[in-house]
């Protein structure tokens, strides 16, 4: 694929690994008629990556636990993906909760610090943290708090540096750093040892275009999540109520690449004006059908996009 790799966010496959535990798969089977098994089957959710053209995989911080349980380190989980086509675990993602507040300073730091551990471990060089938590309960944040945020994610990026990882901040449209605060917050960033992950659907939820928004802040990007939505620039009503994220009404915030309203063409010039090169990430969430989704974001890949820049 040229100057572009493609990573895919695991998101809430493996959850319950339960290769290591079973002789059979027959096993799973005669209690559970439904697909759920291919979701749980590091083996084959390793192989839909491969198939499917994703050299690279990104790990939630929630699945350490998993990891470390049935694969004894992280080195041999990278290894496990190694074999069975993965170029690289790339990366991982977390939250930096109260972040905003000096008061918790070391505290806020730490599980960050074991996250960046577990990153290094994995032989993965990013790790994308969405600032402070959600807005609802938190936010609107002072700008003596945005300020705090800032700070605390150059800290955490001089710390990162030392085992060759950029921390990439990852913009939620219900979190506390949200449309009023982003580009604030970005400006107060040292881009010696931070950088910024553009999630498209994210970024363009808030109310940004993300096209424009690339053009701006290109030397900061150094990832993406990839995904589309209907739900362009959201009204506040729905962005910032608890729960934002998993509506009530089962209605989708995010679709598959060319399903929704991002310019993922114009965002795929600039692309290949700044001369993008590495890693691209690819994300599913709130999907009914994640291999769908992945398949059909691939496809859009290959066939809209990579003419643009090969």
């Amino acid at each position: 694929m040229g100057n572009l790799k493609y990573s895919y966010q695991t998101n809430m496959w493996g959850l319950k690994v339960q290769y290591p535990q079973l002789n059979n798969w027959n096993e799973w089977y005669d209690n559970d008629y439904s697909n759920a098994a291919y979701y749980l089957d590091w083996d084959q959710i390793l192989k839909y990556h491969i198939g499917a053209g994703f050299t690279g995989i990104e790990l939630m911080f929630h699945m350490e636990p998993y990891i470390r349980q049935f694969f004894g380190a992280a080195k041999e989980f990278t290894g496990f993906a190694k074999e069975r086509g993965v170029e690289e675990v790339n990366g991982t993602f977390t939250i930096a909760f109260n972040s905003q507040d000096k008061s918790k300073f070391n505290e806020a730091l730490r599980p960050l610090d074991s996250i960046a551990d577990f990153t290094k471990e994995l032989g993965g060089h990013i790790i994308n943290i969405m600032p402070c938590g959600g807005y609802y309960g938190l936010g609107p944040l002072s700008k003596e708090e945005v300020a705090q945020a800032a700070y605390f994610m150059n800290e955490f990026g001089k710390r990162c540096s030392e085992k060759d990882i950029t921390p990439c901040v990852h913009s939620e449209f219900w979190g506390a750093i949200n449309k009023n605060e982003l580009e604030r917050y970005i400006e107060l960033l040292d881009p010696k040892h931070v950088g910024f992950c553009l999630d498209t659907a994210q970024v363009s939820i808030l109310g940004f275009d993300i096209v424009k928004f690339y053009d701006t802040f290109h030397e900061l990007v150094k990832y993406f999540h990839l995904k589309d939505t209907t739900f362009a620039n959201a009204p506040d009503e729905l962005r910032l109520c608890a729960g934002a994220e998993f509506q009530d009404s089962g209605e989708r915030w995010f679709w598959e690449l060319g399903a929704g309203q991002v310019d993922f063409i114009g965002l795929w010039k600039l692309l290949k004006k700044y001369q993008y090169k590495g890693f691209i990430g690819v994300e599913t969430d709130g999907t009914p059908d994640p291999m769908a989704t992945m398949l059909l974001s691939k496809y859009y890949i290959n066939h809209v996009l990579h003419p643009i820049y090969e």
